[in-house]
């Protein structure tokens, strides 16, 4: 998970070491595109904590990136966010002598879910976008620029049989908008998502995922499905991710709902 925090560590000698003076973070990409991470580094010697170290920066895939903080605080703490889940994250203690320790990192469970619902659309055998979402470019909130985002489920009520696929990438018509929206009362500081609910068409882009689901004729069919176990290959640094739906039997109506995990 991307959100995690040192606890208080001490720049007293301890355990084998001498006083520590700096602070080295490796930052390492495995993902499938660039991550951003953002660090901070609180000082704990006053109440309430300030920060002393603050630093927002871009990883590409396979990238190393390294950073290096003095300390002269007595008691101090560093927490990391990244966008990237498979980012690896790693902080050393460097003592008077240069002896590097390892520092134990502690997952903070922050995370929300982030949604959007549309009815009545009609579809037909030909591809419709449902609903896109986005980074919201305009959050300068840090922690909300490197969390992670990714699809997390869909469900769909339709009375035929139908088809869906998530697109990453590729361009939509309609407009994204920032929350709450008319069916949706998230605040525009509570997620790091834009939305278009008024889109019809994605071009371009690439599948990276899709199934179907059974429908009965005079009654609708519920078809759910979870993506956050998938482990699909997206970019929503840059992409954004699109729910598409056709019908594979004539004409019907649908409603929808896309929903997006935020960890942050």
């Amino acid at each position: 998970m991307p959100y995690f925090t040192t606890n208080t560590l001490t720049s007293r000698p301890t355990k084998g070491l001498g006083a520590i003076s700096q602070v080295i973070i490796k930052a390492v990409n495995n993902g499938s595109s660039k991550a951003v991470v953002y660090i901070s580094g609180l000082n704990n010697d006053v109440t309430p904590e300030t920060l002393f170290a603050q630093e927002l920066f871009e990883v590409n895939y396979r990238e190393v990136v390294t950073k290096t903080y003095n300390i002269t605080q007595t008691y101090f703490q560093f927490n990391a966010v990244y966008s990237q889940e498979l980012m690896q994250i790693q902080i050393f203690l460097v003592d008077s002598a240069g002896i590097l320790s390892p520092v134990t990192q502690k997952q903070l469970e922050v995370s929300r879910i982030t949604s959007e619902f549309r009815e009545n659309v009609a579809v037909t055998t030909s591809d419709f976008a449902l609903i896109s979402f986005r980074r919201n470019a305009a959050v300068v909130i840090p922690e909300a620029v490197a969390a992670e985002i990714k699809p997390d489920s869909l469900e769909i009520l339709a009375s035929t049989p139908i088809r869906y696929k998530v697109v990453g990438g590729g361009t939509v018509n309609g407009t994204f908008v920032s929350f709450p929206t008319p069916t949706t009362a998230i605040p525009v500081t509570a997620t790091a998502l834009q939305v278009n609910y008024t889109c019809t068409a994605v071009t371009g882009g690439r599948v990276i995922t899709q199934g179907i689901g059974s429908g009965i004729a005079g009654a609708y069919q519920n078809v759910a499905a979870s993506l956050a176990g998938q482990q699909l290959l997206y970019n929503l640094t840059d992409e954004i991710i699109t729910l598409v739906v056709s019908s594979l039997a004539g004409s019907d109506n649908l409603a929808a709902v896309f929903r997006m995990s935020e960890e942050w």
